[in-house]
């Protein structure tokens, strides 16, 4: 069995607060443009914290939407990166491809970007 329930994610809109939320527990998101693309895919150890930041940063704009799936109480941070990994290699997303890894801005070394 999955760390995630079977089913479609909940939805929510923040620039009009349609739908549920994200709830202050960990789990995986996706983000949407109003086209109905998935922008980018990530996971956290608490949803309605990311949202908000992704909110403030940019990375979330107006049209956007947020949907999400609570991971079980048996998921692990290892097990939700994991299957984070899985997802962005499915769908591929825009803003998920940075020489960080794992959806994560690279490490500045003397200046310059990691080539990791």
């Amino acid at each position: 069995m999955g760390i995630y329930k079977p089913g479609r994610p909940a939805k929510y809109a923040p620039d009009t607060g349609k739908g549920s939320k994200p709830p202050a527990k960990p789990g995986e998101y996706r983000l949407r443009n109003p086209q109905g693309a998935i922008t980018y895919i990530g996971e956290t150890c608490d949803l309605a914290r990311r949202t908000y930041q992704h909110i403030r940063s940019g990375k979330l704009r107006p049209g956007d939407t947020v949907e999400y799936k609570v991971a079980d109480g048996r998921s692990t941070s290892s097990t939700r990166r994991e299957h984070e990994r899985e997802k962005i290699a499915q769908h591929q997303p825009q803003l998920n491809r940075s020489r960080g890894g794992e959806g994560r801005i690279a490490a500045k070394t003397g200046g310059k970007k990691h080539a990791g």
